[in-house]
């Protein structure tokens, strides 16, 4: 049965706001804005509704399931403003898709800076997005009087610290530890994806393997920390043993470049931890492992490990050696056959064998009622000096 048009439900309208709360701090004006969604369905539409005759809104009705509102704060004269005065008010946001109460924050500060592009700074919130837009021209209004009699007057609670900071040379850490004392920003903290980097290379090649990581920033604060080796590895070179802000790209990405020497390597495998910092971090999340391994000389394996009484199978050689390799097989059962003992490999080779038991064999299998046979092929070959061997097991039987 098909529902009649009224008994069909449709999505509401659900109103959404991308914040909670309005603070406002100026010397005499100040703009700034928000945004209205709709996070259901068909479409929004509604009011806003100042308490402030001073505070206004654009646009103040609006039909749309996102729309930017701008909100201007202009203290008139008639009003009754003065320097210091704060007010605590509310803007009541109405719709078809529900209703929202945003608290609003005002004060007039006593003074404030503007900077030679325009922006004013009335409060240590101005000066942190300001920061953000114009990192020099924020350090230099930093340790201007001006800002420091901005602080004073509107009461930063931390002027002991902002003078020590006053002194530190390297301005940019000062800014930063700043805005970390006043809340504005946690501590900039790194990531590093890939903590792990292998390279895998043939016995004889010795050719000089670069490589690199990257580190991510948390934030675009400032970052200075040491890059060591724990071990001090003797193969290993990095190309900085520090990594500064100024190494990081906008995304707050840098890469730690590093090369290996591999003539200073005398086994197949060595490994070395880098540490990102002064010390190592509990959970690791400041380490990266480097491992340099050479592959064997020689690897062998069967077609496959289990083998009939009359089969045929195949012997897989791989050379790494990167020169031809002289290899010798050997079974001491008499049922595997090679054509050959010895057998020149370049690179890789496949050797064919044949399983064919005697008579006699095959009647002593049949009298002692013995279901399979385990043997094993040995390859073995001299490379620089020392006998290298590899040992591959196989079953035979009647499958």
């Amino acid at each position: 049965m098909t529902p009649k048009p009224s008994a069909l439900e449709y999505p509401l309208p659900v109103l959404s706001v991308d914040t909670d709360v309005l603070l406002i701090e100026t010397k005499d004006r100040y703009e700034g804005r928000f945004v209205i969604k709709n996070i259901g369905g068909s479409a929004l539409a509604g009011r806003i509704h100042s308490r402030s005759r001073s505070l206004t809104f654009e646009p103040e009705e609006w039909t749309g399931n996102e729309v930017t509102v701008l909100y201007k704060f202009s203290p008139e004269p008639g009003d009754g403003w003065k320097p210091g005065d704060a007010l605590d008010t509310s803007v009541i946001i109405s719709s078809n898709g529900g209703e929202k109460k945003i608290p609003v924050t005002i004060r007039l500060t006593r003074m404030a800076i503007v900077s030679p592009e325009g922006v004013t700074v009335a409060n240590i919130r101005d000066f942190y997005q300001y920061a953000i837009g114009h990192p020099a021209q924020a350090r230099k209004m930093f340790i201007d009087s001006e800002f420091y009699m901005l602080l004073l007057a509107t009461g930063y609670e931390y002027m002991e610290v902002y003078e020590m900071l006053h002194k530190d040379a390297n301005r940019e850490r000062a800014l930063d530890n700043f805005f970390i004392l006043s809340g504005l920003k946690k501590k900039t903290l790194l990531t590093i994806p890939n903590k792990l980097m292998e390279y895998t290379r043939k016995p004889s090649d010795i050719a000089m393997v670069y490589g690199n990581f990257m580190v991510q920033k948390s934030d675009g604060g400032y970052f200075e920390a040491p890059v060591t080796a724990r071990h001090n590895a003797a193969w290993l070179s990095l190309s900085a043993e520090r990594l500064i802000t100024s190494d990081f790209n906008e995304a707050n990405a840098a890469m730690v470049k590093f090369s290996i020497d591999p003539s200073k390597i005398k086994g197949r495998y060595v490994s070395e931890t880098l540490i990102i910092g002064s010390d190592p971090e509990p959970d690791g999340s400041n380490l990266v492992e480097l491992v340099y391994r050479r592959s064997a000389p020689l690897s062998a394996q069967l077609d496959r490990e289990a083998f009939r009484f009359e089969d045929n199978g195949m012997l897989i050689i791989q050379n790494n050696t990167g020169s031809d390799l002289l290899v010798e097989i050997f079974c001491t059962d008499t049922f595997v056959r090679f054509a050959a003992r010895k057998y020149y490999v370049s690179e890789r080779g496949e050797i064919p064998f044949e399983i064919k038991l005697s008579a006699f064999m095959a009647a002593q299998l049949l009298f002692r009622k013995l279901p399979f046979l385990r043997t094993a092929i040995e390859v073995r070959a001299l490379y620089r000096g020392e006998t290298v061997r590899r040992k591959l097991p196989l079953v035979v039987g009647e499958w």
